[in-house]
Formats: structure tokens, C-alpha cells, sequence
């Protein structure tokens, strides 16, 4: 993939099987192996309430989402021989996730994704997440089962 493929919340809403209240993702941005995005923390995010009483952090958990989330927007936007059943994608594990920041309302999260290999079924990625340039989360690798759709019978 040469170009970069651009996309706003919109357009990853329509593409990705997330959708509200449980879509992290506002912007992407897809480039050869990679893919970078944002999201704004709005402290208005349902869990967000409990998590905790009088002083919100957003969940690590929710941020290895929201990496996932971008990692399957970028399943999705890259080219390859067959096209990615979008129903078919199940985060399958994660290692090695270190946590170095708290992340609070009004925070603009950085991701950035890195493939690192396929193959059929799975997609392993290694992910980060930066607040201002300061490094809040890294996993050093996560895996994405998927299925290529079957074409039409011929």
C-alpha cells in the first residue's frame, strides 16, 4: 500500500464492526504495515462513571481495544488478494502489555499499530499509545483471528 488511506470516525463507523457507544477510534491512517490514529477521551463514555467514582480513568482494557479497533480498520483498508469477512474478526490474545501513564478525560490518545506477520487465519500486530508524546501503553504483540469472504460461486 503506497498511499495513505485517510479515514474520519464516519468513515471507520462504516467500515469497522464497532459502533457507539463502544467505537474508540476518531481518525486513522493507513501506510505500508502500519497504521496510526486518535481518540479523544470525552469522560462522557458510559464505564467511565465507575471507573473510577470522582476521579475517571479510562481502562487499560479499553485501550488495548481501541489498538485493536485500528488494527481492524487496517485489516480492512489494506489490499490483498481476497477481502476480509468483517464478522469474522475475534481479538484472540495480547502479550506483554505495559502501561507507563494514566489516561483522563480530555487526553487525545495516539495509537499506532505495526504488523508483524500473517498468516491465514490470523493477523499479529505490536501496538503503542501516547498521549502528548508520552508513551502510556505498549503491547508488544496482539493477534486477530479473520476469514476471507467467499466469492461468489461461479
Amino acid at each position: 500500500m503506497a498511499d495513505r488511506i485517510h479515514l474520519g470516525r464516519g468513515e471507520i463507523s462504516a467500515i469497522i464492526p464497532h459502533g457507539e457507544p463502544f467505537l474508540f477510534l476518531d481518525s486513522a491512517v493507513m501506510c505500508d504495515g502500519e497504521a496510526s490514529g486518535t481518540y479523544r477521551i470525552t469522560g462522557d463514555e458510559c464505564f467511565m462513571a465507575g471507573h473510577f467514582p470522582g476521579r475517571p480513568i479510562f481502562p487499560a482494557a479499553i485501550l488495548v481495544e481501541a489498538l485493536g479497533q485500528l488494527a481492524i480498520a487496517y485489516m480492512l483498508e489494506s489490499p490483498k488478494e481476497g477481502s476480509i469477512d468483517p464478522e469474522s474478526i475475534y481479538f484472540i490474545k495480547s502479550e506483554d502489555v505495559k502501561c507507563s501513564r494514566k489516561c483522563l478525560p480530555g487526553d487525545v490518545l495516539e495509537l499506532k499499530v505495526t504488523q508483524l506477520r500473517v498468516r491465514e487465519p490470523l493477523m499479529v500486530f505490536s501496538g503503542d499509545i501516547s498521549v502528548s508524546g508520552e508513551l502510556a501503553m505498549k503491547v508488544s504483540s496482539f493477534t486477530l483471528s479473520f476469514a476471507i469472504q467467499a466469492g461468489p460461486l461461479v
